[in-house]
């Protein structure tokens, strides 16, 4: 009987070694599988295209890529470059799927349910954190990502990591930073800009506000047309991205009032097109507009690129400045090389690069936590 038993702890050892090796040889051979989570968005959001450019670079790399998504009859965005969305589209309820510890999740912050569902699975699960205040409102108090098992985390910022460190602890999580990129697409043309504002925001009934502020502040500039960034067919619709840029590259400033963004990419895409950004400054202060000293640690505000406020009501005020200086010409050049100068850090190919360092470096990772479980049965042999 207890030579029975030990054939079979032998056999049982035997096997989970086995299972170690081939999912080894599969990681290393590229056969392994990276799940992405998408959150299904019906209007055009950064931080969704920003996973199908993770997804595209990961495909790129040799891997096989598939998207994960909430429902079956999930429309893929039309306003993304399709080159960027030719992925297998899964369900996330497909019980057909099976993963492996050679295997990769990347979760989205509003995905805390996904988190602490898959938090048995075998893969690697890795949480992309693009908005702080998604990633707070999808946790119940006294939770964090270390209570589903997940310690690495990609995020869009130096600042986002030094408020997860900030409240969640240091150490606690193996947190990966880089800069979003912002599409080549978006460069300043050679049309000439109209005096048109566009204006972007959150909250309808805060861009409304501000119209009608700024209509009473200015009735001068009754002519004055703000773009709500949004087709021309009835009912109006999201534009595609490319659509959008072109769009933006004729309007001569935006407004932009978002309180909750944790890094917001309107801005930097209008400092690219060569369009003043005028904004109201969300509660986490973007990274591009932090300047660092040598040892990474914040010093100031970036000054110049673009109009920033604390103040709501400051907004229709500053827009009004602002098209004054533009139809007396008075905007200098400087003002607009300190824009080129910010958006410039800001390119998908810089990203790109960042990116495939972080995901090597995740995949590595992995690499050395299989050998480190069978070097003790090399050294018995």
């Amino acid at each position: 009987m207890t030579e029975e038993l030990n054939l079979s702890a032998q056999q049982a050892e035997f096997e989970k070694v086995q299972k170690i090796k081939q999912s080894l040889n599969n990681i290393v051979n590229k056969k392994s599988k990276f799940l992405f989570c998408v959150p299904e968005s019906q209007n055009p959001a950064a931080s969704v295209y920003e996973i199908y450019f993770h997804a595209t670079i990961v495909k790129n790399m040799g891997y096989n890529v598939i998207i994960m998504v909430e429902k079956g009859d999930y429309a893929i965005p039309n306003w993304i470059e399709k080159e960027l969305t030719n992925f297998k589209h899964i369900p996330m309820s497909d019980t057909k799927l099976s993963v492996g510890p050679e295997d990769v999740m990347i979760i989205p912050e509003v995905f805390t349910n996904i988190m602490e569902q898959t938090k048995n699975l075998p893969c690697v699960r890795i949480g992309l954190l693009q908005s702080v205040d998604y990633m707070i409102n999808s946790l119940i108090p006294g939770t964090d990502w270390a209570s589903f098992g997940i310690r690495d985390v990609i995020t869009t910022s130096q600042t986002i990591k030094e408020w997860m460190e900030l409240f969640y602890g240091q150490g606690k999580f193996n947190i990966h930073t880089y800069n979003v990129g912002i599409p080549e697409y978006f460069e300043k043309s050679t049309i000439p800009q109209k005096p048109i504002i566009s204006v972007v925001g959150r909250n309808p009934n805060e861009i409304s506000k501000f119209v009608k502020l700024f209509f009473s502040k200015h009735p001068q500039y009754s002519w004055v047309t703000f773009d709500p960034m949004l087709t021309k067919s009835k009912p109006p619709q999201a534009m595609r991205r490319v659509d959008f840029a072109k769009r933006l590259q004729g309007n001569f400033a935006a407004v932009w009032i978002d309180r909750i963004s944790s890094f917001g990419t309107f801005p930097l895409e209008c400092m690219k097109s060569g369009v003043i950004p005028i904004c109201l400054k969300p509660d986490i202060m973007p990274e591009y507009m932090i300047e660092r000293d040598e040892n990474g640690n914040p010093v100031k505000a970036v000054d110049g690129a673009g109009v920033w406020t604390n103040n709501y009501y400051d907004l229709p005020i500053l827009a009004g400045e602002v098209l004054i200086k533009f139809l007396d010409d008075s905007i200098t050049p400087e003002f607009y090389e300190t824009m080129n100068k910010v958006a410039s850090k800001y390119t998908q190919e810089a990203s790109e690069m960042r990116l495939i360092e972080i995901y090597t470096e995740l995949i590595n990772q992995r690499i050395n936590m299989f050998n480190a479980v069978l070097q003790p049965v090399v050294e018995q042999k």
